[in-house]
């Protein structure tokens, strides 16, 4: 039994490093140019990556760059079309995200590019946040696992009484 808990306490610690080095990328399209940030799961940028814009439908990139010391990409392209932007991180982690033209203040002049970018930072370093109440869950959902196995077994050695 102690060889079990043992185990499971070291599997458990390895699952916390597995997602550590997730690849995230958000970016945007204002009919000039595709803007963004990529960054790993731990909110450290992705500096000097390579990152591609490829047109919806097709395989070649339209055009294509690398990332700033920061993880953020700026790749100038004019054209009315959808785009999927790939990153290519270390040890071969890859992000895509879609990316549609935006039709918003940005282009009335109302509100600077930057800002737009900025607001979509944060909503998405928010988003991949790990909290502690996801962590709470992942913890109950393991416990109720193990406490329907339980209950089977428990179930199963009372028939062959």
């Amino acid at each position: 039994m102690k060889t079990r808990i043992i185990l499971t306490a070291l599997l458990l610690s390895f699952a916390a490093s597995v997602g550590a080095h997730g690849l995230s990328i958000f970016a945007q399209y204002d009919g000039t140019e595709i803007s963004g940030k990529a960054y790993y799961s731990d909110q450290t940028p992705a500096a000097e990556t390579y990152v591609e814009a490829v047109r919806a439908g097709e395989t070649e990139p339209a055009v294509y760059g690398k990332t700033d010391k920061q993880g953020a990409f700026r790749l100038p392209i004019r054209e009315n079309t959808d785009f999927s932007v790939n990153i290519e991180g270390m040890e071969g982690h890859k992000a895509t995200a879609k990316v549609n033209r935006i039709e918003s203040a940005v282009n009335s002049g109302a509100v600077s590019n930057e800002a737009v970018l900025a607001l979509r930072e944060d909503i998405n370093r928010l988003k991949d946040k790990l909290y502690f109440h996801d962590i709470l869950g992942g913890i109950g959902y393991i416990f109720g696992l193990a406490g329907m196995a339980a209950w089977l077994r428990s179930r199963q050695s009372k028939g062959k009484d």
